[in-house]
């Protein structure tokens, strides 16, 4: 359906001047536009509330109306035959609703209604996009409470208000999560593999685009996880437990971790192992997983290949390797103030490589 006859049949529809006909067709309009759909309830809605909250909203489209007005005085109507006055209802309303629909969107966009549970309903969610740069890290604090950590080189999609039954954001990259407890509004992060549903806890999630695995880690509380291939599958999470997901079959598992569930058969495509986390001590509280959140670049029994990927986003530089048996070396170690020759000699110290740093950068050989 063309914007045009959207229009003409939310005016019709407003004022009451709407044929049987006509309802039909619009109704099968909403039924297969969602976008459609909204704009219909949020310009309903507006026609509906006079109250005070809508007070501003009000006198913002009694001035279009008077702007409408003046100019149908200084442009008379072409037409000869008299108007109806019903139709004239009509007419006013169809006018206001295209102003609404094409020039003033704020009126119910922008609209918000504060509920319980610190959650704000918007007619249709402005969306915002937090990124970060190599060797950056940046926290946000969503509208509910929910404080996020963005590691290097990592997006967020957020809404500014939540709204409806979920919340619900978009991740690539990197983050640690720290959720506001609502039973009523469950968390979900989307990443390129999978979904994480959430009540409320701290966990955190690792889904770069270019890495071969993506990963989640719960330190406390409860996640459900889906993958976008395999949508029947709910896996729950316990605390300290950890959930890698990747394409293709598992050749192996760290030596330090214990493996709790098999892969996958390799035919069902994306396959996942759930594991534990891990401590850097057994005395200790602190964990590999969210050591980054501590300024701090952790591994252990980590091939060169993604130590390297690691690298990168840590240091901001590029590292190419002159041949693929490199990649396969095996590193542990911590990095917290070393500069990137200070780490790669470092590395030298357990297998025999060579360096050259040109630029931005690093050729290892």
């Amino acid at each position: 359906m063309g914007n045009d006859k959207f229009i003409e049949l939310v005016g019709k529809k407003l004022s009451n001047e709407i044929s049987s006909d006509e309802n039909n067709e619009f109704q099968r309009c909403l039924a297969n536009d969602a976008s459609l759909r909204e704009q219909y309830e949020a310009l309903s809605a507006y026609w509906k509330h006079s109250d005070a909250q809508y007070a501003d909203n009000a006198l913002a489209f009694q001035k279009i109306k008077s702007k409408i007005k003046a100019q149908e005085v200084i442009e008379p109507a072409a037409a000869i035959n008299p108007v109806k006055k019903g139709t004239m209802h009509y007419l006013w309303r169809a006018a206001a609703a295209v102003v609404l629909i094409a020039g003033c969107a704020y009126l119910f966009y922008s609209k918000t209604v504060t509920l319980g549970h610190g959650i704000a309903s918007t007619t249709s969610a402005a969306w915002q996009n937090k990124n970060t740069s190599a060797r950056d890290k940046s926290t946000i604090v969503l509208t509910d409470g929910t404080r996020i950590t963005l590691n290097s080189q990592s997006s967020l999609r957020y809404p500014t208000n939540f709204t409806g039954k979920t919340r619900e954001v978009y991740l690539s990259g990197e983050a640690f999560f720290d959720v506001h407890k609502d039973h009523e509004h469950p968390f979900i992060i989307h990443t390129e593999k999978m979904n994480i549903k959430v009540l409320g806890t701290a966990f955190n999630v690792k889904s770069y685009p270019d890495d071969p695995s993506s990963e989640t880690t719960l330190i406390r509380g409860a996640i459900e996880v889906t993958l976008d291939d395999r949508p029947s599958d709910r896996i729950i999470l316990k605390p300290s437990e950890k959930l890698i997901v990747k394409k293709g079959s598992f050749t192996t598992v760290r030596k330090n971790q214990a493996k709790l569930s098999p892969a996958i058969d390799s035919s069902a495509g994306t396959q996942y192992v759930l594991t534990s986390f891990t401590r850097l001590h057994q005395d200790d509280s602190a964990i590999l997983e969210t050591s980054w959140t501590q300024n701090k670049l952790i591994f252990r029994d980590e091939s060169f290949a993604d130590l390297a990927m690691r690298m990168e986003r840590w240091y901001g530089v590029e590292i190419k390797f002159k041949n693929d048996e490199m990649k396969k070396y095996r590193f542990s170690g911590t990095y917290e103030k070393e500069s990137i020759t200070q780490a790669l000699d470092a590395l030298r110290i357990t297998e025999d490589f060579h360096y050259k740093i040109k630029n931005a950068a690093i050729y290892i050989y």
